[in-house]
């Protein structure tokens, strides 16, 4: 007999696989901007001498950090929930004179 798998199952597996790979990259890139920051104080460079190569790579891992936090968004569903609004209401009462008062 065949076990039939139902598609929410499915997309469980998926979204959790996802996250696990989410996380073991953001793993790694946690690791190549502690070593290269280090390397970077090791350079002894002022900040106005800073390669233009340097600069690109910390974008470059700037930006990936926020596509593995977008893909992490996604597959945990962070930005499916919508947010109840709790500011209280505020009425603005038209016409009052403080000599009514």
């Amino acid at each position: 007999m065949e076990k039939i798998i139902k598609p929410c199952e499915v997309k469980k597996q998926i979204n959790d696989k996802h996250i696990k790979f989410y996380d073991k990259i953001l793993d790694i890139l946690e690791f190549i901007l502690d070593e290269y920051s280090r390397e970077l104080i090791r350079a002894d460079l002022e900040f106005l001498e800073m390669p233009k190569n340097s600069v690109a790579v910390l974008d470059f891992l700037v930006s990936s950090i926020g596509k593995i936090q977008k893909g992490q968004r996604l597959a945990l569903g962070l930005d499916e929930d919508k947010f109840e609004n709790i500011e209280p209401q505020i009425n603005i009462v038209e016409g009052l004179s403080k000599e009514k008062i």
